[in-house]
């Protein structure tokens, strides 16, 4: 039988007319078409887009000039870092007057025609260092070609008798050199004596620190220097030995042993002991008359 309902939506509602010419549009289809046309990029202008060009040109070109000006200055540079303009035209040495300047020169090993940038003067220095007299060292350079070795030297404090010869030692103990011949400083008895550039033991320090200290009296009536039972004796070359007491005030002490050799009556003098330099005891040989 046929119905009598008009077709529609479910419920019996009636669709919504058809225009025409307007077929119906699926929701979905509609999206899709939206979200394209926000994906597509928007139309430039072809002026814009060659300005920008243009732009983007020129600053490549800047930053490649940049580099090759940059690689051309390091080239240059380099390259007179190795010319003659900029290497080693004269080595001086400074105060070597003991050690001299030819022994310096040849432990520092710096060669004329050494490029001066990148020229490390802290293994010269070290090696200067080395030599026995050698205390200080200071280095410098110039543009103009110029390295200097300024030398600060040691001083010899006493002299060790060694064999048949002398070694002269520092006020720290650095053995400094060998001669065959006695000089003039006072003479301090210790063993073993190393070679030059060595040092001796500890024990010896008090030892030339008296000795460097009676250097001001010029030898007159000094003997020999030496420890007895970790105590320092001076020996007088006319009689009695001096018991110089501990480290303090070394020069003080001396100069109260000069007033004494000078002033005092040394006759059967046994000893003069020290150990308060202002008032120096004197002790005498209970059976002299």
């Amino acid at each position: 039988m046929p119905s009598d309902r008009t077709p529609g939506r479910p419920g019996g509602q009636p669709l919504p007319p058809l225009q025409a010419g307007n077929p119906p549009v699926d929701p979905q289809v509609e999206a899709r078409q939206v979200a394209n046309r926000r994906s597509e990029p928007p139309q430039v202008d072809p002026r814009i887009e060659a300005r920008g060009h243009d732009v983007r040109s020129r600053r490549w070109l800047r930053l490649w000039i940049t580099v090759g000006v940059v690689v051309a200055l390091v080239a240059a540079a380099y390259g007179i870092s190795q010319s003659a303009l900029l290497d080693v035209d004269e080595v001086e040495v400074i105060g070597a007057s003991r050690t001299g300047a030819g022994k310096v020169l040849e432990v520092a090993a710096v060669e004329p025609g050494t490029p001066l940038l990148g020229l490390d003067l802290s293994g010269p220095r070290t090696a200067i260092a080395a030599l026995p007299w050698v205390d200080q060292v200071r280095s410098s350079r110039t543009w103009g070609g110029r390295v200097t070795f300024d030398i600060t030297e040691r001083e010899a404090v006493a002299q060790i008798p060694i064999d048949e010869a002398w070694a002269l030692v520092d006020r720290r103990g650095r053995v400094l050199q060998v001669d065959a011949d006695r000089g003039d400083l006072p003479v301090v008895l210790f063993s073993p004596v190393p070679e030059p550039g060595k040092w001796l033991r500890e024990p010896s320090l008090p030892l030339l620190e008296v000795s460097e200290a009676l250097i001001p009296l010029g030898g007159d009536g000094i003997g020999l220097i030496f420890l007895r039972n970790n105590q320092v004796i001076v020996d007088l070359l006319e009689a009695g030995e001096v018991h110089w007491g501990g480290r303090d005030d070394p020069f003080g002490k001396a100069a109260a042993l000069a007033t004494v050799l000078a002033k005092a009556d040394l006759n059967c003098l046994e000893k003069v002991n020290l150990s308060v330099p202002e008032l120096p005891v004197l002790t005498r040989h209970e059976d002299c008359s």
